[in-house]
C-alpha cells in the first residue's frame, strides 16, 4: 500500500511539473496590421518569380475559430480577449486603414514552432507569422501586402519580412515603408 501511494505521488508530481512546463510557454499573440497613410520610399515591389527566398505561405497553419472553451493551440482569440482595440481605433481616427486586427493562443516552445497563416478578407495581406522562443521571444512576419484589392491585376505587392526580438507584455511597432504592425505577446497565467 505504501509503495502504491509513493508511486501515485511520484506520478502526480511528474504530471504537475509537465503541466507547469507546458503552461510556461503559453502566450496570446495579437497583431494590428495597417496601411501607411503615405507610403515611404525604399521598398521595391516584390517579384515572386525573381526571389530566391520563397514565401512560406503554404507552410502556415490557419487559425481555428474560438469555440467558447479554454483556448487551444492556434485558436483565434475572441474579440473580448483582444487588448489593442484602442490602438486600432486611434489608427483609424488618424486616417490609417487597419487591414487586420486579431490574435491567437499558442504554446511557444524552444525549437520549431508552427507558422500562422494570415489572409485578410479583401486579400490585401497574405502570408505567415511565426513566434519562436529561445533566450527571447521572436516575432517573424513574412507577409505580402498590396495597396489595392488582390482581385485587381498588376497590383504591386510589397514583402514585409522581419525578425523582431520581443519582450512579453510590451507593445512593439514593426515598420515598413508601406505598412506597419503593432504587436503584443502576453503570457497566459496558469
Amino acid at each position: 500500500m505504501k509503495k502504491t501511494l509513493q508511486s501515485l505521488l511520484a506520478t502526480l508530481a511528474v504530471a504537475a511539473s509537465l503541466n507547469a512546463a507546458a503552461a510556461e510557454g503559453d502566450y496570446t499573440i495579437e497583431l494590428v496590421i495597417f496601411d501607411q497613410n503615405v507610403p515611404g520610399a525604399g521598398a521595391l515591389p516584390f517579384d515572386r518569380t525573381a526571389s530566391e527566398d520563397a514565401l512560406q505561405i503554404d507552410q502556415g497553419r490557419g487559425l481555428s475559430s474560438y469555440n467558447g472553451q479554454p483556448l487551444t493551440q492556434l485558436e483565434a482569440l475572441p474579440a473580448s480577449k483582444l487588448t489593442l482595440g484602442n490602438e486600432a481605433a486611434r489608427l483609424r481616427r488618424q486616417g490609417y486603414q487597419v487591414l487586420w486586427h486579431g490574435g491567437w493562443f499558442q504554446n511557444v516552445s524552444t525549437g520549431s514552432n508552427p507558422s500562422v497563416r494570415l489572409v485578410t478578407a479583401d486579400g490585401r495581406v497574405e502570408g505567415v507569422v511565426r513566434v519562436d522562443r529561445g533566450r527571447f521571444l521572436h516575432l517573424r512576419p513574412d507577409l505580402l501586402l498590396s495597396h489595392q484589392s488582390a482581385v485587381e491585376t498588376a497590383v504591386p505587392q510589397y514583402r514585409f519580412q522581419q525578425s523582431r526580438r520581443m519582450r512579453s507584455e510590451k507593445l512593439h511597432y514593426l515598420d515598413h515603408p508601406h505598412f506597419g504592425i503593432l504587436a503584443i505577446i502576453n503570457p497566459v497565467d496558469s
